[in-house]
């Protein structure tokens, strides 16, 4: 395939070598950046009420190697060996993560509002011999533990690094009243202990941190980021460090040059746990000396309200129904956002309507780029300068391109197929799943499973993944064409479109809405859609409903919503 694409690439797109990185593993990134930025503020817990926490970028490093020693010295971990981080975007899962990589450790990431069957599936396929858990979760630990491999548990905090009082105070209201910290039971050591005994190992006995990762290569396992699991038991995709390190160097490439070589204050609002955040915000966070504001939940997305008023956020990325739910805020206004750079979209599809609104409420443009767990993160974007609405941009560099028909050919420009690409960031495969693994890779080719178009200035726009295309008499319907086209209608907050059986036409769309505007009706729906839409994509049916299921990362769960069909 032509690479038409380049032409929109910046100096450093042009020159992107994986090979000839500024850092060879995550661990050369973490003790480069401490020592760097040592006098920066690295990280801010803030919590709904305003009350925050932060740390340096020389005491970040300094509780990492804490918990390194801890995890070799005290809790018997080995090279090679896993550690779990269930936790919110907090201050501990910074220190935890990278403390776990100076350990020589491999990681996995875990949504923290996973079910007991969900934890000890991921606990067991990563064979993990730590957890590391937040209090809030805590009793699931006691269902669990005894069926896994795991040998010590670190409970957090989100209080860890707060003030004493501050602590106490809140902490109480949390426990006593709200009664959000349950009790465990289990055998466990809080995060603050730990990297009180790592320390102590460390004077001991001159316990030398970086013999721990002596001979680390960048082609080393980093993390085991587990798939969604929406389409069956999630899968670990085993990700190298020069993976992860290529993925944020692609992204920054395209980006950079328009963020403050000083440092950036970047708000976490997508949970670090998923891999477009871990790659795409720590990891270039860290990199660049940014200050992470971390914010644990963005839910309500009143939860956001004192992380605008309190810091001058320059770059954010959120998901398409954060953008919408936070213009419907009645605290929001364009002042909040005057000083933002850079505002990405990931996670899930960008609406238009969405996108067009949010540029007019604050005059910033989304940016937005597509990508795969089983690719580190992201493998297009949109080139700051040339943002087209509607598609999910260009290659990023490093990475080869196809798009194919069913017999794997490859169709021609403007056709769609599916979607594939080679190169330095493709995961290595699924932990202990060859046979997954082979039916993903194939000769080097990630099978993405979305159907693509690609312009002739190499722009991609996603279709739609093949298991969610909508076939009416024979012709396929994107359900994402049908929800922008929705989307743009006043009054429409959110919207997801499935296809529902036919007798007639085989299966025809149905579109399930929430609204803010009374007025709207089932009639005035379909008389839109019959504006921008050919018939046979026009929903038939509509549902209003009071929420749109959607995974952690804000994709529509087209599986749920195939239940509220009433």
């Amino acid at each position: 395939m032509s690479r038409p694409w380049e032409k929109y690439y910046t100096e450093d797109a042009k020159n992107f070598d994986a090979d000839n990185m500024p850092h060879g593993t995550l661990v050369e990134l973490i003790n480069d950046a401490g020592e760097k930025f040592a006098a920066r503020s690295a990280a801010t817990t803030i919590l709904p009420n305003g009350a925050t926490a932060t740390i340096t970028y020389g005491e970040f490093l300094e509780h990492a190697k804490n918990f390194a020693a801890y995890l070799r010295e005290t809790a018997g971990l080995q090279r090679g060996e896993t550690v779990a981080l269930m936790t919110p975007n907090c201050i501990d899962f910074t220190i935890a993560a990278s403390g776990a990589f100076l350990a020589g450790a491999v990681c996995t990431n875990i949504n923290p509002l996973y079910t007991e069957p969900e934890l000890e599936h991921q606990l067991n396929d990563s064979k993990a011999k730590v957890l590391v858990i937040i209090d809030l979760f805590g009793d699931k630990v006691d269902a669990v533990i005894g069926a896994t491999e795991v040998r010590q548990v670190v409970k957090i905090s989100l209080l860890d690094f707060f003030p004493t009082m501050k602590k106490l105070i809140i902490g109480f209201v949390l426990k006593r009243v709200k009664k959000a910290i349950p009790d465990m039971n289990s055998p466990h050591i809080s995060f603050g202990d730990a990297l009180m005994a790592g320390g102590k190992a460390r004077q001991g006995s001159g316990v030398d941190i970086a013999a721990y990762t002596s001979g680390l290569q960048g082609s080393d396992t980093a993390l085991f980021q587990y798939t969604s699991g929406t389409t069956g038991r999630s899968k670990g995709a085993e990700l190298s460090h020069t993976g992860i390190l290529a993925n944020a160097h692609q992204a920054q490439t395209l980006i950079g040059h328009v963020r403050n070589p000083e440092g950036d204050t970047t708000l976490v609002i997508l949970p670090l746990y998923h891999i477009t955040a871990f790659a795409l915000i720590f990891v270039i966070g860290i990199g660049s000396g940014d200050h992470l504001v971390l914010v644990p939940s963005p839910r309500p997305p009143s939860n956001l309200k004192t992380a605008f008023e309190n810091f001058d956020v320059t770059v954010f990325t959120g998901i398409n129904t954060l953008f919408a739910a936070l213009m419907e805020e009645p605290w929001f206004n364009r002042d909040l956002f005057k000083n933002v750079r850079f505002c990405g979209s990931g996670g899930a599809a960008q609406q238009t309507g969405v996108a067009q609104r949010w540029e007019a409420a604050t005059g910033i443009e989304i940016y937005q780029g597509y990508g795969m767990t089983e690719c580190c993160g992201v493998m297009s974007l949109n080139p700051v300068g040339d943002n087209r609405l509607g598609s999910v941009g260009i290659p990023v560099p490093g990475l080869e391109v196809r798009i194919v028909n069913d017999e794997d050919v490859e169709v021609p420009m403007g056709s769609p197929g599916e979607l594939l690409f080679k190169g330095p960031t493709i995961m290595k495969g699924y932990f202990g799943r060859p046979e997954a693994t082979a039916e993903a890779l194939k000769d080097g080719w990630l099978y993405s499973g979305d159907i693509a178009v690609m312009d002739e200035d190499g722009f991609l726009e996603i279709v739609d993944r093949k298991k969610d295309m909508i076939l009416v008499s024979g012709f396929n319907v994107s359900p994402n064409e049908v929800e922008d086209v929705i989307a743009k209608i006043d009054g429409v907050v959110e919207v997801g479109v499935i296809g529902i059986p036919d007798e007639r036409s085989s299966e025809v769309p149905m579109a399930f809405i929430v609204k803010n505007n009374a007025a709207l009706t089932e009639e005035s729906v379909i008389a839109h859609c019959r504006e921008g839409l050919t018939n046979y994509k026009v929903p038939k049916r509509i549902q209003f409903v009071d929420d749109i299921p959607k995974s952690p990362v804000g994709k529509v769960l087209r599986r749920e919503l195939r239940d509220l069909v009433a």
